[in-house]
């Protein structure tokens, strides 16, 4: 309980304290852009503080928007007065990897010299916004809170009175609205003292969370029928060869077809287009390059499936988290496809996903997405059914008394989100080191060897993992008695492990479950020592069993562990805690011979 508490000061403290924290959109002149103005007044609070705020960073795109930063240093000293920041500006950083080539994505870095705790930073960013991309559909969301004390938020609005101005906000805010002039309406909101939101792992974005003031200039029907017109008049070009011959070598089931350009459609972006990544590209210009980012793949999905008599339509989503209550045309940054089945259901297809030909990725589930229909859609929600995930290991051994080890066998077998996972750790090392990645998430010691079946890159093909290796096993030998703890899901799943350690404190209640599943651990140990076994009591909750028996002179232990679902409630979280804290226990999984 102290190290919990300890853990919670700490992730609950203050970085920094924000005396300023405001923004102020001037939209008064639409036709002349949008301008979106922060100020920020932070005072570092302790050296982790220090390090956070000694660079702060803001991203543009050329051409329809520029920044423009300004940012000055007070320090506490007396003598050393005050410094302005350097601010520059370079390629964003996440084109380096990956074979992007998105140049017109840019990143500007302001770095404060000198900084000491105690000192004010002072920075100020107008961005302005020349025009949207695809289509004029503006939207801004205010949060009042961030990882650090705030000591009061105010957000101003300046908008055409003749234009409607959609609102949505949650929290308790002050709020006030007055004519600026004949023509422009002003409305300002003001929140009081804010506390920091303790930034977890596997937890939503703190920012996220707290209370919000979110406008815009269009509802999502409007945004989804306008955006429609856009993709639908730029993109959707007279069918051709090309795709005929697509056709002719997939076959016509959509999942087929999306499968295919995950694998023949390289990811990679340039200067294609107004706006790469947001404008899609013509598909003839996507299937002739054999390359895209995810909007020109999934027009190209789009084009293919109406060409083969189907009726799809584009799906936009924001892989970060859940759409604005009024998304604009900046609010997402990811595209799918889908359309309805024979049975009414809605088939959604991602053809960026290179280990699903079907489906979306789990990390969606759950979260919003707005469809592009011709008269207009509302706001869905990816389906949140994990019924299908699960991680088996089975290991087959023998007990060597000399060394404490289990010399064996394992294999392990995956679906739904387990299997996602393990295809992307997998795919991301060098099949020289897969061995090394393997020991370490089934917890295995040196040495083992182990063999991959199927294809990473190929979702339709079962992934499987088998070989042999060697297992610690945890021996207390008094003489008289011999103890022995069976290894269990807390040392042979690294991803089980990796949740315990964030949910087992429970400082907050929106804890994500990073990979949802139900795990099954089946352990059975021969050559065991002589005497008389005696078995721990089975364990069983609504998230966890052990059992553990004796089968012709074999030990055989089988755990189950239930990890979703993706964001569970106040009393899921509580079973699941009960459950981890079982799990990591060794007496459910001890057993004695005299």
């Amino acid at each position: 309980m102290i190290l919990v508490l300890l853990l919670l000061l700490i992730i609950s403290a203050p970085d920094a304290v924000f005396l300023e924290h405001k923004a102020t959109l001037d939209c008064s002149s639409p036709d002349s852009g949008y301008t979106e103005t922060t100020s920020e007044v932070i005072i570092p609070l302790n050296a982790r503080g220090v390090w956070r705020y000694s660079k702060i960073t803001a991203s543009c795109r050329d051409p329809w928007e520029t920044l423009e930063i300004t940012a000055s240093i007070s320090h506490w000293r007396s003598g050393r007065g005050e410094d302005s920041a350097e601010v520059l500006e370079s390629p964003h950083s996440s084109l380096i990897t990956d074979n992007r080539l998105e140049s017109s994505l840019r990143e500007f870095s302001v770095s404060f010299p000198g900084i000491e705790i105690g000192d004010t930073l002072r920075i100020e960013i107008i961005r302005n916004i020349r025009y949207l991309p695809m289509a004029d559909f503006y939207s801004y969301t205010f949060y009042t809170a961030s990882r650090d004390s705030i000591r009061r938020g105010t957000f101003r609005v300046f908008w055409p009175s003749s234009r409607e101005l959609h609102i949505q906000s949650e929290g308790e805010f002050e709020t006030l609205s007055y004519p600026q002039n004949d023509s422009v309406d002003c409305r300002v909101w003001t929140s009081g003292p804010s506390d920091p939101v303790p930034n977890i792992p596997f937890s939503r974005d703190p920012v996220s969370l707290s209370p919000f003031v979110n406008v815009s200039s269009s509802l999502p029907e409007e945004v989804s029928r306008g955006l429609y017109q856009v993709l639908d008049e730029n993109s959707m070009v007279e069918y051709s060869p090309g795709a005929e011959s697509v056709i002719l070598g997939t076959g016509s089931r959509p999942e087929a077809i999306s499968g295919w350009i995950s694998r023949e459609i390289e990811y990679l972006s340039g200067n294609w287009g107004t706006d790469p990544g947001y404008s899609p590209r013509s598909p003839l210009e996507t299937l002739e390059d054999r390359s895209g980012v995810c909007r020109d793949r999934a027009v190209l999905l789009l084009w293919l499936l109406r060409g083969a008599g189907y009726d799809p339509f584009a799906v936009l989503t924001a892989s970060s988290g859940n759409l604005e209550p009024f998304p604009g045309s900046r609010s997402f940054d990811h595209m799918l496809v889908a359309l309805e089945d024979a049975t009414g259901n809605t088939l959604f297809l991602d053809p960026t996903n290179s280990f699903l030909d079907q489906g979306f990725t789990y990390t969606l589930r759950g979260r919003s997405y707005l469809p592009l229909t011709p008269s207009g859609s509302s706001i869905g929600y990816f389906p949140d059914d994990s019924s299908d995930d699960s991680l088996s290991i089975v290991i087959e051994g023998v007990f060597n008394a000399d060394s404490s080890m289990i010399l064996g066998s394992i294999s392990a077998d995956f679906s739904g989100a387990a299997e996602e996972l393990f295809r992307s750790m997998l795919s991301s090392v060098a099949p020289s080191r897969r061995d090394l990645l393997l020991e370490r998430l089934f917890g295995l010691l040196p040495g083992a060897e182990l063999t991959v079946e199927g294809d990473l890159s190929a979702g339709n093909v079962p992934l499987r993992i088998y070989g042999n290796g060697k297992w610690e096993c945890g021996t207390v030998n008094s003489g008289e008695i011999i103890c022995i703890i069976i290894p269990g899901f807390e040392s042979l799943d690294v991803v089980s492990s990796r949740a315990a350690a964030y949910i087992l404190p429970c400082f907050r209640e929106d804890i994500n479950i990073e990979t949802p599943y139900t795990g099954h651990v089946m352990v059975s140990i021969g050559n065991l020592p002589d005497g008389i076994p005696v078995l721990p009591e089975p364990y069983e909750s609504k998230n966890l069993t052990i059992n553990i028996g004796i089968d012709d002179s074999t030990l055989i232990m089988d755990e189950y562990i239930i990890l979703k679902p993706v964001e569970p409630n106040s009393t899921q979280l509580r079973d699941i805690r009960l459950a981890l804290l079982a799990g990591i226990s060794s007496s459910f999984r001890t057993v004695l011979f005299r």
